[in-house]
């Protein structure tokens, strides 16, 4: 994505809102970072992720999800959780395989296998349309 320029953020990773940037997530189209969008909106793409693959230039991203693991992982993986609204909201660099992150504020998920260099930092905008509020995400309902 062109509109979508390699930097570093601020201190930790944040930048203020008016330097974000903004891309759009569409399966099969150019990913930030010279990458290709695979949109998981199928319960098995989702249960299957970058597992099994080399690692390569795919952007995975995850709508409706704000828990992921790399159990079946080979190699490291970088990862960026987005709420309703398509802001990162957190970003987790070089994962480990063996490992569960979540995020209770996400709605979204983006992960690639780990590549140095620049990723999303806090404050960018990941249009997902399936994570919007028109898609709430569901919460089981405890038995008392």
């Amino acid at each position: 994505m062109d509109g979508l320029k390699l930097h570093r953020g601020g201190r930790n990773g944040v930048r203020s809102s008016a330097s974000a940037r903004t891309c759009i997530v569409e399966d099969g189209a150019s990913a930030p970072f010279g990458g290709v969008w695979v949109v998981a909106d199928r319960p098995l793409a989702r249960l299957r992720g970058l597992a099994g693959r080399a690692p390569d230039k795919t952007v995975m991203a995850f709508p409706r999800c704000r828990d992921v693991h790399t159990m079946t992982m080979r190699y490291p993986l970088d990862v960026a959780f987005l709420d309703r609204a398509g802001i990162v909201v957190e970003v987790r660099r070089f994962v480990l395989p063996g490992m569960r992150l979540s995020n209770r504020r996400a709605s979204g998920v983006v992960e690639r296998f780990y590549q140095p260099g620049p990723w999303f930092v806090r404050g960018d905008r990941c249009r997902m349309e399936g994570s919007s509020a028109k898609r709430p995400i569901r919460r089981k309902r405890r038995r008392a």
